[in-house]
């Protein structure tokens, strides 16, 4: 199962911190993830980016990953701990249902005749 980061919105009001992971994960805007692993993966890399920005900027308050998972589409919010309301970005991510290839569509036809 493939699926598709559909939508990064991110927020102006946030301090340095907020504004390094804004730009570490709008590198993964548009992206297809190849598979349920990578997709974990990839939430593993923003956590460990969490985890060095929260250390590199000690005096600011800490920022989390919070997950949501329906089974077919999926968000992941940057957020200050403690602090529903201080959203650094929101990450968004769909199940890719199929793909059109023209090649496939040849070679169906082919069959046929």
């Amino acid at each position: 199962m493939h699926y598709f980061i559909d939508n990064i919105k991110t927020y102006a009001s946030v301090n340095k911190k907020g504004r390094e992971l804004q730009i570490f994960v709008q590198q993964f805007d548009r992206y297809l993830i190849a598979d349920e692993c990578s997709l974990d993966a990839l939430k593993c890399d923003i956590e460990h980016q969490i985890k060095i920005m929260n250390e590199k900027y000690p005096r600011s308050r800490p920022v989390l990953l919070n997950v949501f998972d329906n089974g077919k589409d999926g968000q992941w919010t940057i957020l200050v701990e403690h602090d529903s309301d201080s959203i650094v970005c929101i990450i968004s991510y769909e199940k890719v249902l199929g793909y059109y290839s023209l090649g496939s569509k040849i070679r169906e036809f082919t069959k046929i005749g």
